[in-house]
């Protein structure tokens, strides 16, 4: 009925992205980036870019009602969660995640490796969703992004946060500094000329408690699993293959399902519920959408092989992990959990050791392999992630593996696997490209286990 083409930019996008390479391969980059993101060059080089980028296009933004997700975990999940919504209920709609891109109900994949899309790509988009008729915009707003400038000019109704935990440490040094990057959404919604905004905060989260009560909105909304708030799950019930949940807002409960797996994931629908509540949508037509919500292709899908229940997912921060992890040893009753795992080079090292801490804490057999190795050496990430843990492992009647290649070791996996047993592959959930120390190749962990099926000795 409808077909999408989404030119992203190609002609001064291309002079803009030419100009960056070409100062990348002139400077010691990585050693002289720190400073750069910090000077005033850097920071004006990003706006004229997303100016330019906007003026290209028209100012597509302009008569969208926009709405913008940030925090660590889950953007993908929520924002596409706010797209079935109001796609439903209000008007045809644009959403852009990490995973994906979704133009009314066509669905796309985000092919970029971006959370958040650089401004040209943006604005291409929107003028092809503008030009197709949406009339909404949901759009994951990363820390980077928020502090390249990818979103200036982009007016949003709402601001929307779930929770800041610790990942994207090697761009931003600290947690502060993580936190007040996420905040400029915030404020650039308090500042902006829109009539009509906004803001929804987590009572969970720390920061999400102390924006709500301190930043100065009229229209505004908090919501939690444990904490006061005006919207707040009161029981939930999670099985293998489907959530339950209670939830209040202004004094009455309400009942809900979802296909969406494990506990943590009813924050991300009550945020999404908030944005409807903010745009004044009924609890039940919002609930309809809820229940009607497939999730997100290999974000904690699960289906089974041979009496094996396979995992994929994209967890890969130490919250993340360690909620993903919870749940699966919750459910695993007498059975094993095995986890294939690795990190992502030159991306924040700090977090290796926490996330496999956590990994061993709750798996029964560990496989350690490549994440996205890009251009550091792959052997070392390996060593970094388990030499301080394998003692451990071994005196708890733990096993480890260190398969460097991704593909065995999630082969290793499933020869391990016995019936019942469950198998978490973690880390790259959707995407179809591995960074490795050889350059850029295909690389699919769902193509990987969906030949399982076809295929028991492969």
């Amino acid at each position: 009925m409808h077909k999408f083409t989404i030119v992203f930019s190609e002609n001064l996008s291309l002079i803009f992205k030419k100009m960056k390479a070409l100062l990348k391969k002139l400077i010691a980059y990585d050693k002289l980036y720190p400073l750069l993101q910090n000077s005033a060059f850097y920071h004006f080089f990003k706006r004229t870019q997303a100016s330019v980028a906007r003026s290209l296009y028209g100012n597509p933004a302009e008569g969208f009602f926009l709405i913008g997700v940030t925090w660590t975990n889950g953007k993908t999940t929520t924002v596409n969660l706010i797209h079935q919504i109001l796609n439903d209920n209000l008007a045809p709609a644009v959403a852009v995640s990490t995973a994906n891109i979704k133009i009314w109900n066509k669905n796309l994949n985000n092919l970029k490796k971006m959370t958040s899309l650089d401004a040209f790509d943006l604005q291409a988009l929107l003028s092809t969703a503008k030009n197709n008729g949406c009339k909404i915009a949901i759009l994951e707003a990363s820390s980077q992004g928020l502090d390249q400038h990818r979103f200036e000019g982009v007016d949003f109704d709402v601001a929307v946060l779930t929770n800041i935990t610790h990942d994207h440490l090697d761009y931003h040094g600290t947690m502060e500094n993580y936190a007040e990057s996420k905040k400029k959404l915030f404020k650039w919604v308090l500042n902006n000329k829109k009539q009509n905004k906004f803001w929804i905060f987590p009572s969970d989260d720390s920061y999400g408690r102390k924006w709500f009560e301190e930043m100065p909105f009229d229209k505004k909304i908090n919501y939690a699993l444990q904490s006061s708030a005006i919207l707040k799950a009161t029981q939930i019930i999670e099985y293998i293959d489907h959530t339950e949940f209670t939830f209040s807002y202004l004094g009455k409960l309400y009942r809900s399902s979802t296909k969406l797996l494990w506990s943590y994931n009813i924050s991300n629908i009550l945020a999404a519920i908030s944005v409807g509540i903010q745009v004044w949508l009924s609890m039940e037509s919002i609930l309809a959408s809820v229940e009607r919500f497939e999730g997100i292709e290999w974000r904690m899908q699960n289906f089974t092989i041979n009496g094996v229940q396979y995992f994929v997912d994209f967890a890969h921060t130490p919250d993340g992990l360690e909620k993903t992890l919870t749940f699966l040893h919750n459910q695993k009753g007498d059975w094993k959990l095995i986890t294939v795992f690795g990190a992502p080079g030159n991306r924040d090292k700090a977090k290796r050791p926490i996330m496999w801490e956590i990994a061993g804490q709750y798996s029964d057999i560990l496989i350690a392999t490549d994440d996205d190795p890009s251009s550091e050496n792959r052997l070392e990430i390996l060593d970094q992630l388990t030499s301080q843990i394998q003692t451990k492992l071994f005196s708890q009647g733990k096993e480890l593996f260190i398969i460097p290649e991704r593909l065995y070791a999630i082969k290793l996996a499933r020869d391990l696997a016995k019936p019942w047993d469950i198998v978490l592959i973690a880390g790259k959930g959707h995407e179809k490209v591995q960074l490795t120390n050889f350059g850029k190749r295909e690389r699919s962990d769902q193509v990987v286990v969906k030949s399982f099926a076809q295929n028991t000795n492969q």
